[in-house]
């Protein structure tokens, strides 16, 4: 019976390393995400001259609520104070306000990239293109707090105090959880988590491998949940507000855009990689390899046990970042505080950013516009069109405003301290150095979207950026497919998308532009596709070949099974991948039908105007 047990498996294990191999090649045949946006920016620019020399145009349309007179009970048209008729907007069957998709302006043709004034264009906004982006001042800032945190072991020392001091019987639930909320902490969960969880699930007499899978599970398959904002919230942030400033220019996507739904989604993959370890993974494990539990990690627990020093230290950062948030709730919820209330971003001069259409003509041309709408008059003669400007940063609560500022202090503060106080800061080169080390670890990230920039930059000059969303969200909205298809199918497309570019942020910078504008053509809100995103990306990350951390999590397992591949590793999470799938998803779509916003000033609808959309 055991021999055909193993013939067995080694069999499925043949077949499946087959298909993943082959994943993992064509995986690594892709460009380096770099690269890959240098190529699409490429591509854009031949695109562009190719449509415009083939007259390529579009209708450029806009989603419109139907309106229709009020009636009282009598059938009668009410009217105001005027004797106008009240027009209010008209619902359907199911009470759902009405949308149509009306023209709205002139044919919209594409413009190329390879004339003399295209060519001037690309070289002389390459740097602001990039200075621009929304997420690189999200990310910047937000890592110098977090990533001292990092550097100075405030992270790693909260994750092990909180696995040892959890019980035997909620160990699985506890380690999941600390890895879904991992992701604050930039790499650390994967480097201190998994051989942490296999080592505590080995003293307490469980299978180190079902902890090292749990850990993994919770990290990478909870990526997108989690209780705090991240530097990768920031990033999506900016991607989502670009993309769909394409279909209305004054939409604003803040850092907590998923907030809420991110709190719950800890819990629901939490409870998700739970059953699949304690119910799936471990008794397979137990059943097949149960001499794996007489592996010696008794070094791995005793280096990982928090020092004294370490645990005081730990300690009273915790509570100077209690005080940190109570000092922030204490200038947002007392009326006549700093942050309470509505608020406008200025200069410091008091002006406001705004982005205004302009004419620009040769010097001495004639211009009938009145005097204070003329710019300059040389070298070059550019007044402003007569059409209202946009402002650059939309007013809102101020509190929102301030968050980036506020993860910068709630990290930065308790990382001083604990650095203090186990002895890593001497000096003031000790603290900036360890800010220098959030920004190294992000400048992969930096470098990534320089060339994205371009590419989202050269999209929309091009006009191929509205073009296809007008186009594709016009057949969408013909189509009429219900929005909880569109939710799992566009999950559908992130998951078979990772098995071609497995990082978060360079894939959503290639499928933002896309279905965010056609989303919104339908009435999803960007910050609907934006939680949609998040899982479809998180619960194959455990799985997908492209992983780099795959290799970690593979070293810690073969030190309690030799020789084993990653064909093994994979068919171990290819279990928590689907149950995941399946929870999350039925999670966002459940949230969909309460009409709840996914955070603060997060809406699951989009809808023209100022209209609730919020059911009545």
């Amino acid at each position: 019976m055991s021999s055909h047990i193993s013939n067995t498996e080694q069999l499925k294990t043949g077949r499946t390393r087959g298909v993943l191999d082959w994943i993992e090649w064509a995986g690594n045949k892709l460009p380096d995400p770099s690269i890959l946006f240098m190529l699409l920016a490429l591509t854009v620019i031949i695109l562009s001259a190719v449509g415009s020399a083939a007259d390529w145009s579009v209708q450029p349309v806009k989603p419109q609520v139907v309106m229709e007179i009020q009636r009282d009970a009598q059938g009668n048209a009410l009217t105001d104070a005027s004797g106008i008729a009240v027009q209010i907007p008209k619902k359907d069957a199911d009470g759902n306000i009405q949308v149509e998709l009306v023209e709205s302006g002139e044919r919209l043709e594409v413009k190329s990239l390879l004339t003399a004034d295209g060519i001037y264009w690309m070289f002389s906004s390459m740097l602001r293109n990039f200075a621009q982006m929304p997420a690189l001042p999200l990310i910047f800032v937000a890592m110098l707090g977090i990533g001292l945190a990092e550097k100075f072991g405030f992270f790693s020392a909260l994750m092990r105090w909180l696995a040892f001091m959890t019980p035997k019987k909620l160990m699985t639930p506890a380690v999941v959880f600390l890895g879904a909320n991992s992701s604050v902490a930039s790499d650390a969960g994967y480097i201190i988590l998994p051989p942490l969880a296999a080592a505590l699930f080995l003293a307490v007499g469980r299978h180190p491998v079902a902890g090292l899978a749990a850990a993994f599970a919770g990290v990478a398959g909870g990526f997108g949940a989690g209780l705090f904002p991240t530097g990768g919230d920031g990033v999506l942030t900016g991607f989502a507000q670009d993309a769909a400033r394409v279909i209305d220019p004054n939409y604003s996507v803040t850092i907590l855009h998923n907030y809420y739904f991110k709190i719950v989604s800890a819990l629901a993959v939490t409870l998700g990689a739970w059953y699949v370890t304690d119910r799936i993974v471990e008794p397979r494990l137990m059943r097949l390899h149960g001499d794996e539990l007489q592996s010696n990690e008794t070094s791995a627990m005793s280096e990982m046990a928090l020092k004294s020093n370490e645990r005081k230290a730990l300690l009273s950062a915790l509570g100077v970042m209690v005080i940190v948030l109570g000092l922030f709730a204490a200038l947002i919820l007392p009326k006549g505080m700093p942050l309470h209330g509505d608020g406008k971003q200025t200069l410091a001069n008091g002006r406001v950013l705004v982005q205004q259409a302009v004419d620009i003509q040769p010097k001495g041309s004639a211009t009938d516009v009145a005097a204070y709408d003329v710019l300059t008059l040389d070298p070059l003669v550019i007044t402003e069109k007569q059409t209202p400007g946009r402002l650059v940063e939309t007013p809102g609560t101020r509190w929102s405003q301030v968050i980036v500022p506020f993860i910068l202090i709630l990290f930065l503060v308790p990382g001083l301290v604990y650095g203090y106080m186990t002895r890593q800061l001497k000096s003031q080169s000790d603290a900036v150095d360890a800010m220098y080390h959030g920004i190294r670890s992000i400048v992969p990230v930096l470098v990534i979207l320089f060339f994205l920039s371009q590419f989202v930059n050269y999209f929309a000059y091009s006009h191929l950026d509205r073009m296809l969303a007008y186009l594709g969200g016009s057949l969408l909205f013909d189509a009429n497919l219900p929005i909880p298809l569109l939710i799992c199918l566009f999950v559908v497309v992130v998951i078979f998308g990772d098995f071609a570019m497995s990082g978060m942020l360079s894939k959503f910078g290639v499928l933002a532009p896309i279905f965010i504008p056609m989303f919104m053509m339908v009435g999803m809100s960007p910050e609907l596709t934006t939680a949609a995103y998040r899982i479809g990306d998180s619960v194959v990350n455990i799985v997908t070949p492209l992983n780099s951390y795959l290799l970690i999590i593979l070293a810690v397992f073969q030190k309690y099974r030799k020789g084993v591949g990653l064909g093994s590793l994979i068919a171990l999470m290819i279990p928590y991948s689907i149950v995941l799938g399946i929870i999350w998803t039925g999670l966002l779509l459940a949230w969909y039908f309460t009409g709840l916003d996914l955070g603060p000033q997060s809406p699951l609808h989009y809808l023209p105007g100022s209209i609730s959309t919020v059911g009545d």
